[in-house]
């Protein structure tokens, strides 16, 4: 069955809008236009990370999503996040630790929604003063396996390992959110969801070497704040219809990677809201997949949580709504996926 892409719900609009209740108010409001909408989305997102404690050092997430604190739709189980809002006045040096070898990956992303790099492994990384932003955003990713609490706890432990240093003597300050115009922002961003619906936010994360056109980095932070850029991360989101209580199968073809050792993939299962519903069967990545005989192939079971965790099929997710969304994440993509050329597989239904 043919799915939908990016029917983005008003949910993801509600908690922008709340954001900007515990921010600092100036007298006047600040007008939003498409001309400085980006600004003002990662604006209000950044803030949130500051209020929680990302001041000029780490705000760490350590845990995999609770399904009870999603702030937004399209949450993942793939990774922790540490979040930095840094004074990018100064020289600033991150450093990332040592660990077992898996995915870690630090993305630097400017006022602007624009990414300056994304780098990976361990490290002391130097971000110049003049190469950035005022105040930019460190967003650190780390793999883990969310149903293992021992692996949690290994990748907490490689979080309270990581640094921020302001070089040189410099006195960072503190991120000040704008006072923007919160009717104007709604009226902008509900114009760039819709047309995110319709053309999905495929390339619409601009690096400082090679930036996008402001019409696509207004499409794609309309619905997916802090998206890595393509060549590091490709995002296949898509809705399915499907009858209630029935099961399904889909064959995946497993995606190319531009490093096998660090990159992976995963699929996220979501309801019909774009939220996660189940602790179990909600995520399943090329560490847990069982691959077909051929080795290039394996296929996902989509079941009613009565039948899940029977043994009868391998890869299995539970269907938490009908009709329910899912997410393919592949990190550090290679060339054929960046080329378009992998492909998303129909859900066929079976029978009893």
């Amino acid at each position: 069955m043919k799915p939908d892409y990016f029917n983005f719900p008003v949910a993801a609009l509600a908690f922008a809008l709340t954001l900007v209740s515990t921010a600092l108010q100036a007298a006047d409001p600040v007008p939003v236009t498409d001309e400085n909408f980006a600004r003002a989305m990662n604006d209000l997102a950044m803030h949130k990370e500051f209020a929680q404690g990302a001041d000029n050092t780490w705000n760490h997430h350590r845990k995999p999503m609770p399904l009870d604190e999603q702030p937004a739709p399209l949450m993942n189980r793939d990774t922790l996040y540490s979040f930095a809002m840094l004074d990018g006045r100064g020289d600033v040096a991150i450093t990332l630790p040592e660990n077992d070898g898996r995915y870690m990956s630090l993305h630097v992303m400017n006022h602007d929604h624009v990414t300056y790099k994304v780098l990976y492994g361990p490290g002391r990384y130097v971000i110049p003063a003049d190469e950035t932003t005022d105040f930019y955003f460190a967003n650190v990713r780390m793999q883990l396996d969310a149903s293992d609490p021992a692996d949690v706890k290994k990748v907490n432990g490689y979080q309270d390992q990581l640094k921020v240093e302001h070089l040189n003597g410099y006195k960072p300050e503190s991120f000040q959110v704008t006072n923007w115009n919160m009717e104007d922002f709604a009226k902008v961003r509900a114009k760039w969801v819709a047309i995110a619906q319709q053309e999905g936010v495929v390339g619409t994360m601009g690096t400082v070497e090679h930036p996008v056109s402001l019409e696509d980095r207004n499409r794609g932070v309309s619905i997916a704040e802090g998206l890595l850029p393509d060549k590091d991360a490709t995002y296949y989101t898509e809705k399915h219809e499907v009858e209630e209580g029935k099961a399904y199968k889909a064959t995946y073809s497993v995606p190319e990677l531009a490093n096998a050792d660090l990159g992976f993939y995963s699929i996220t299962i979501y309801g019909e809201d774009q939220h996660l519903k189940t602790d179990q069967g909600s995520i399943l990545n090329n560490k847990t997949i069982q691959l077909n005989a051929d080795g290039k192939t394996f296929d996902i079971w989509f079941v009613p949580e009565s039948e899940f965790g029977k043994g009868e099929h391998p890869n299995e997710l539970i269907i938490p709504t009908a009709p329910f969304w899912t997410c393919f994440r592949v990190y550090m993509p290679g060339d054929s996926v960046l080329a378009g050329d992998y492909k998303m597989p129909e859900l066929v239904e079976q029978t009893p």
